[in-house]
């Protein structure tokens, strides 16, 4: 066994046999701190949920929306690739989306920031975890009052557009198809985004 194996199963010996109950939080933090780099560990709907790295594909589209918001934000807004969502509670939700919209003033310095800074947040369906990303995102952005979300699909091409959020559910839905032109709602409005040329997954 490796130096590096080793002290990584005393540590994970240490924080097993810990008297106290740990926190959600401090299981999701261990849990990312075992695995390879480039997974994401999210508190979602009270479990602990472990994603891959993403593909290629999935990132394109990630990249493109975000070329596209830059040059139309307004100058006190900014796009984030790399932040994670949620309140500081240990055993609170918390969510990593491919994309968001804060105000550059709300930008902390700490890899968590309160759901009441951000204006949009987009996914990008995941071959492997197409549920978590449709059906329990929507709940976990709307629960969080994030404004707009959007969910593009590169499995067939589908857009969805979330908005309105109140009582824990989006009400606003809008539908489209790659192609199309999406036209962001407020806080964002009439803000653009063109998906022609967005890639699908291969078969």
């Amino acid at each position: 066994m490796s130096v590096a194996a080793a002290e990584r199963l005393e540590s994970v010996e240490a924080f097993s046999n810990r008297t106290e109950e740990p926190s959600l939080r401090a299981v999701a933090e261990k849990t990312a701190e075992m695995l390879p780099d480039g997974y994401r560990v999210e508190i979602l709907g009270g479990s602990i949920v472990v994603s891959p790295t993403p593909s290629a594909l999935h990132g394109t589209v990630v990249s493109r929306v975000h070329r596209r918001l830059v040059t139309r934000l307004p100058d006190d807004l900014e796009c984030y690739q790399v932040v994670s969502i949620g309140e500081h509670g240990q055993n609170a939700d918390y969510v990593t989306p491919d994309l968001a919209v804060m105000p550059v003033e709300a930008a902390e310095d700490h890899w968590l920031v309160h759901p009441e800074a951000f204006c949009f947040v987009m996914e990008v369906v995941s071959r492997g975890n197409a549920e978590t990303d449709i059906k329990l995102k929507p709940q976990i952005y709307a629960g969080m009052g994030i404004p707009v979300f959007l969910l593009a699909d590169p499995r067939d091409g589908s857009i969805v557009l979330h908005s309105n959020p109140r009582e824990g559910a989006y009400q606003a839905i809008s539908r489209m198809k790659f192609g199309d032109t999406v036209v962001l709602p407020a806080p964002l409005k009439d803000v653009e985004i063109e998906t022609e040329g967005f890639p699908y997954y291969g078969d």
